[in-house]
């Protein structure tokens, strides 16, 4: 029987290992560690990383599913972080949630963008069919733009279900295609009917860099999030989204906070003024401890311009205050 002293020593040994890149050593020193001591949760953590590194991400999530049951804040908090990330792509099926509300100050409106998703691993899980529920509506509905007799729109006022499928996002990469129904819970003043087929998919690119707003320590971050969605009911529109943020994470307590600058912008091959636009200014962003962490809360003030005004029967320039939040879950 090997002594505590023994057990520390495969425990050392196989964090060294580790450290060092040679995996199987460390699987191997690790597990020895274990067997001697079971309630180490910070080994039952590194077997976890080390099966991960082995590609036997099955096995992964097991050990981090035990580690992060620990005392430990910190091993508990990166365990719970790996078996959430590592359980999703394992998982069979996939739940997930977003919502973003937000109020506009330019169209004195309040909107609410959102999706509930159902995956379904299929063989290799690079490909995954969905099916899902979005939703996308506004308080006020309708505004006139003095060109129509008609109100026009500020969003799809709609609920829509639908089957799709999707890529696995590789390196911040995620392409889609979806079918659904497109149900207005408004009677629509336009002439177009409450329910239409629809058909959109696209390619999204989401990446960040430096202290982001969960770290650990302050210092400075960027942002970029760009997307291309074609829409085939919307007079086969292809939008293109870059959306940008580059500033400072404060030092972070129980409030955790970020000062930004944002640079957007906004273009499709039609060249209609309410598609085309840049815009800029800063922001604030910031979240509570005590809150989820997907929750996180957003003020910017932009000055845009649109790129192209042909038929716009507003002013080219426009100044916009944004508040709203975001919020995600999967399980």
């Amino acid at each position: 029987v090997e002594t505590p002293k023994a057990a520390e020593s495969a425990k050392a040994m196989g964090m060294r290992s580790y450290e060092a890149g040679f995996m199987n050593d460390a699987l191997r020193y690790l597990q020895a560690a274990h067997e001697e001591d079971p309630l180490d949760f910070d080994v039952m953590l590194k077997l976890g990383w080390t099966h991960n590194m082995l590609k036997k991400d099955e096995e992964a999530v097991r050990w981090f599913d035990l580690a992060r049951r620990g005392a430990d804040a910190r091993v508990a908090a990166e365990a719970s972080k790996a078996w959430r990330a590592l359980r999703g792509d394992q998982a069979v099926v996939k739940t997930s949630f977003w919502a973003l509300p937000m109020y506009s100050s330019r169209w004195r409106s309040a909107f609410t963008y959102g999706q509930a998703k159902a995956e379904f691993k299929v063989g290799s899980g690079v490909v995954k069919p969905y099916v899902s529920a979005r939703m996308v509506g506004d308080s006020r509905g309708a505004v006139s733009d003095g060109t129509t007799a008609y109100p026009v729109y500020l969003s799809e006022t709609a609920i829509i279900p639908g089957v799709g499928v999707a890529t696995k996002q590789s390196h911040g990469v995620m392409a889609w295609a979806e079918a659904g129904y497109a149900l207005s819970y408004l009677k629509r003043q336009d002439g177009t009917a409450r329910g239409k087929a629809d058909y959109r998919g696209g390619v999204s690119l989401a990446r960040g860099w430096g202290r982001l707003i969960g770290s650990n320590e302050p210092g400075w971050f960027a942002e970029h999030h760009s997307d291309g969605v074609y829409v085939h009911r919307f007079n086969k529109s292809l939008l293109v989204y870059a959306q940008n943020r580059v500033g400072y994470t404060l030092k972070p307590g129980a409030l955790r906070a970020q000062l930004t600058w944002n640079a957007n912008v906004t273009a499709d091959p039609k060249g209609q003024y309410w598609a085309n636009y840049v815009e800029t200014g800063p922001g604030v962003r910031f979240r509570w401890d005590s809150l989820p962490p997907p929750v996180v809360f957003t003020i910017d003030v932009l000055r845009g311009a649109h790129t192209i005004n042909t038929a716009n029967p507003r002013r080219p320039n426009y100044t916009d205050v944004r508040i709203g939040f975001w919020y995600a879950i999967t399980r």
